[in-house]
């Protein structure tokens, strides 16, 4: 209903700026030229040469002349009559359809479209064509001689003429491009691209001068293509009727294939969606990826079908355009963000990011600006394709990235301090850090934040600016749990014991069957049936003895009221829980092994 509305509105307001037939109050400010020998002598050169008194169709094909005015003129000429005589055939072949493609193609050369979108350069160069001839066919042409060429227009130029050139007294000027591409080229100006439809309906009621194209408005905008016209010649007469430039079938073919289409997007969203229920997230969003892919897709066929085979043409189509470029940079920008948040999610289902989860964050987040960098670069390059201008566009987004970054200026900075510790990695996830205090696990590495759990239960969410900036102590990094045993002795105690408490503790802290700890005064065969009931399974006391950091214990105080019994040792790896029960089961073997001594 929108493209209906705009078609409608567009269309009609063109329409209606000069509708009215040709006459004293038309405002028509230029006289028809008295003669029309020179367009006659131009058609003339088609069937001068070729067997069959055809021009070759190697001519034909070659690259439109626009070197001077008398070129552009001469070639724009037999370039649309060839148009012309494609469209009123009854056959239509391969051949047929790749010279109509070659036409359109060279019709862009004949006008100045610097200003024009790059998606309707192409149609709106068929349509002024086909206006400019029909114009043409009924004021006529100057004689050739009188039309300047390329030595004449250089000549003028030296002599301080400016380098254009109108036929006749009309509005239709021929200018040089002077930048660009068709630079030294003589193009229609655009001044003649804005005006000419009007133009054209103001001078439809004049009589034709020529009939070698009479009819090329009805046979270009209201006629199919040809594989179509064999079908609608036989509709009913109202069928036929022109409505805004187009015939009322052509109207119900391009709103019934809109309708279509969206209905065919549906019907695949829901029968995806049903397949899928019971599927993993993964799954499921992976196999909707054919969603957006299959809706660009169907834009593309939308384009062809409307522009190419039933040949909606003017206002009508560009309004068309519009809407079918929208709907495939739509399509194409939410298949980009899907794509990203799919590839997030097999990242994360991998045996590496179950090993090293900061790794993850980082690829997440990687795979979130590239896929925002494209999403830009794809929505800049739709924008440019549907007529807006690169340079406002980034200016208009310097300014507004400008105006956004000062207004979330801390979100930045979260932001960049979330990529600045995934990268600098001074904690991962699961980790046990300290930090402003606070002491608990990390459970998660956010945009703006970092969560922890302290060891309360508490979650405290830390903004990564802070975080970024602060001392952390990383408490899981510690490569052992150092302890620290200090055993307080009588102050009378005699030195036997003293010695006896420090074997005792030595043996306590030995792996059995080591050699490392002395059992005095325990037999041999004793020691060694001690040693193989232990040695078939492993003892805990392995993860404090390690060749580099031994246990170690010293009678190092004599304080006014005790002697002092130093024990140290390191427990790897550093895991908390199975400490706590190593030092649990120490302390028991101390306390029963001391009272058994009478120490």
């Amino acid at each position: 209903m929108a493209l209906l509305v705009i078609a409608l509105g567009t269309t009609a307001f063109a329409q209606d700026a000069g509708s009215d037939p040709v006459g004293e109050d038309a405002g028509i400010s230029f006289f028809p030229s008295e003669s029309v020998r020179d367009v006659e002598n131009i058609l003339n050169q088609l069937t001068e040469s070729g067997e069959e008194g055809i021009q070759p169709l190697e001519e034909l094909l070659e690259p439109a002349n626009t070197n001077s005015p008398r070129d552009t003129i001469i070639s724009f000429v037999k370039l649309t009559q060839r148009y012309y005589d494609l469209l009123r055939q009854d056959t239509y072949t391969r051949e047929d359809a790749a010279e109509l493609q070659h036409l359109y193609d060279e019709m862009q050369w004949f006008f100045d479209l610097r200003n024009v979108a790059p998606s309707l350069r192409q149609d709106v160069a068929v349509n002024d064509a086909v206006y400019l001839r029909e114009i043409i066919d009924r004021i006529g042409l100057p004689p050739l001689e009188n039309i300047p060429n390329r030595e004449q227009m250089l000549a003028a130029i030296d002599q301080g003429h400016a380098p254009a050139w109108k036929i006749e007294n009309s509005p239709l000027e021929i200018v040089r491009i002077d930048e660009g591409s068709n630079q030294g080229k003589y193009l229609f100006s655009e001044e003649t691209v804005e005006s000419v439809e009007d133009l054209y309906w103001r001078l439809r009621s004049f009589p034709y001068r020529t009939t070698a194209a009479e009819g090329f408005y009805e046979a270009s905008f209201l006629t199919p293509d040809p594989t179509l016209q064999a079908w609608t010649d036989g509709l009913p007469g109202w069928l036929h009727k022109d409505v805004l430039g187009q015939t009322v079938w052509q109207w119900i073919a391009m709103i019934a294939l809109f309708v279509l289409a969206i209905l065919a997007i549906w019907l695949l969203w829901s029968i995806l969606k049903r397949l899928t229920r019971n599927a993993s997230a993964l799954t499921r969003d992976s196999i909707l990826l054919l969603v957006p892919l299959f809706a660009a897709l169907v834009s593309f066929a939308l384009y062809d079908l409307i522009g190419d085979k039933i040949f909606i043409t003017g206002l009508v189509f560009q309004s068309a355009v519009y809407v079918i470029y929208g709907m495939a940079l739509i399509a194409t920008i939410i298949f980009i963000f899907s794509l990203g948040t799919v590839s997030i999610d097999l990242s994360a289902a991998t045996e590496y990011a179950k090993q090293r989860p900061s790794d993850v964050h980082l690829v997440a987040l990687g795979i979130r600006v590239l896929s925002i960098v494209a999403i830009i670069a794809v929505l800049l390059q739709g924008m440019r394709l549907m007529g807006f201008s690169l340079a406002t566009i980034v200016a208009s987004a310097g300014v507004t990235g400008l105006a956004v970054a000062l207004a979330a200026q801390n979100t930045l900075k979260n932001v960049f301090g979330s990529l600045m510790l995934l990268l600098d990695k001074p904690f991962e996830v699961g980790q046990r850090i300290k930090i402003r205090g606070y002491d608990g696990v990390v459970e998660d590495i956010g945009m703006r934040s970092t969560r922890l759990r302290l060891l309360s239960g508490h979650l405290v969410s830390i903004p990564n600016e802070n975080v970024a900036e602060m001392d952390i102590e990383n408490v899981d990094m510690r490569p052992s749990i150092k302890r620290t045993i200090n055993i307080p002795l009588p102050r009378d105690a005699s030195l036997e014991k003293i010695q006896r408490a420090v074997t005792i503790l030595q043996e306590i802290l030995a792996v059995p069957g080591s050699g490392r700890a002395k059992t005095d005064g325990q037999p041999s065969s004793q020691r060694q049936s001690h040693d193989e009931k232990v040695s078939s399974a492993r003892h805990p006391n392995e993860a404090i003895n390690h060749p580099d950091q031994p246990p170690r214990v010293f009678f190092d105080e004599i304080n006014p009221d005790s002697l002092n019994l130093n024990v140290t040792y390191a427990y790897s790896p550093p895991d908390y829980p199975a400490y706590l029960e190593h030092a649990q089961m120490i302390n028991q073997e101390i306390l029963r092994r001391f009272r058994e001594e009478g120490i």
